[in-house]
């Protein structure tokens, strides 16, 4: 069993393993607190080097990847919930 705390408003979720775990916190913020992701991902110090999605190198702040249209607001969220999954 898995636990996910959402970083902005504390909810908790639980879930059978870690991937299923970090799945339902994505949802939720994506869904809940899209704009505060938005603004977090866009800040230069949060930037993604490489495109989880395709790996294509980004090198700049983008929204989605210009190379394969991966969200990267959704990846950022990735990067961010697996640290909150225990």
């Amino acid at each position: 069993m898995a636990q996910g705390l959402c970083y902005v408003c504390n909810e908790t979720f639980a879930a059978k393993d870690k991937d299923a775990a970090v799945d339902k916190l994505v949802e939720h913020m994506m869904e809940a607190h899209h704009g505060w992701l938005w603004g977090d991902a866009m800040q230069t110090k949060n930037m993604l080097e490489k495109c989880p999605a395709c790996g294509a190198a980004l090198g700049k702040l983008y929204a989605k990847c210009p190379s394969c249209g991966a969200d990267l607001i959704e990846q950022y969220a990735r990067k961010v919930a697996a640290g909150y999954v225990h």
